[in-house]
């Protein structure tokens, strides 16, 4: 039951941020002022917006499926159903943390304050990549998965450094199956 509430929560705010630009885009803006000039503000709101929650959904689906499983030795051992279930979920986990950086990596690029996490969400990307690869033959490299865990952490905090906050967001079942 939390996680609806959690998803119609993080869907309600962001209607109300795609409302925002176009509330402020009203008949009392300053006549000496271009229209182009008095757009570029709003332009970053949307992709700044889509870019935390691309990136918030791919950080908690690679924290949830894949990095705590492998925390807790279940990417590795265990009973063949529920280590064959967390390989699964891990690896359908990566898709979609791969699909969700290719969004926010497209977010980023249109806006000016986001332009400069490109390289490190490339990284990340490739990361990702490599990663669903290996758990998608059957092996878990822990290297691999510490330095993607990283990788992470340092785009969160790049992001937080520029005024983005990126909180993890589990992503549903269906999201899952679906990327």
């Amino acid at each position: 039951m939390l996680r609806p509430r959690r998803n119609l929560a993080a869907l309600a705010l962001l209607l109300v941020a795609l409302t925002l630009p176009v509330a402020g885009c009203g008949s009392s803006s300053s006549s000496s002022s271009s229209g182009s000039a008095s757009s570029t503000p709003n332009v970053g709101h949307v992709p700044t917006l889509k870019f935390a929650l691309h990136a918030g959904l791919a950080f908690g689906a690679f924290h949830r499926y894949i990095y705590k499983p492998f925390k807790q030795g279940r990417l590795i051992r265990g009973g063949l159903l529920h280590h064959k279930l967390a390989l699964v979920k891990a690896g359908l986990a990566g898709l979609f943390a791969y699909h969700e950086i290719k969004l926010a990596i497209m977010d980023a690029r249109a806006s000016p304050i986001l332009s400069k996490l490109l390289t490190p969400l490339d990284a990340l990307g490739a990361k990702l990549s490599a990663l669903g690869t290996s758990i998608k033959g059957g092996h878990v490299d822990p290297a691999a998965v510490a330095s993607t865990n990283s990788d992470v952490g340092s785009v969160s905090s790049l992001a937080h450094a520029h005024g983005v906050s990126v909180s993890d967001q589990t992503p549903s079942a269906a999201q899952l199956a679906s990327p």
